[in-house]
């Protein structure tokens, strides 16, 4: 695939996976935006890689925000050719441990995000 211009949108781009997809994407020319919900690491990122590359503090989980970071990504870099998923979290803890039962509400931001979210951005950038 020659990916050299082409707009594309890592969503859970600040980090791990994420990242190095982002990194490898830029490096063959594509312009690059970046959604995750942690600002920090995503600013330090784009400006690590200037120019062809965004980044937009985004919560896959919620389809305002997910929709208004697909906006502005097609805005900036004229379109949207590509979307990669990278957005998850992993909570390593036992069904039953020594504290009791798992808590239900770590593993339902565990769906929310790595389900929800992926689903999320996926039927989003795809009416795009």
């Amino acid at each position: 695939m020659k990916i050299e211009g082409k707009s594309v949108i890592v969503a859970g781009g600040t980090s791990g996976l994420g990242e190095a997809t982002v990194r490898k994407l830029h490096s063959q020319g594509a312009r690059v935006t970046i959604l995750d919900v942690d600002s920090d690491r995503g600013k330090t990122l784009q400006s690590d890689l200037k120019q062809g590359s965004a980044f937009i503090e985004t919560d896959v989980r919620d389809e305002t925000s997910v929709q208004l970071a697909i906006d502005q990504a097609i805005q900036q870099h004229g379109g949207l050719h590509v979307l990669v998923n990278c957005a998850g979290i992993l909570i390593a803890e036992k069904v039953l441990g020594k504290e009791g039962p798992h808590d239900l509400g770590r593993f339902a931001d565990v769906i929310q995000i790595n389900l929800i979210g992926t689903f999320n951005t996926l039927r989003l950038a795809a009416a795009a």
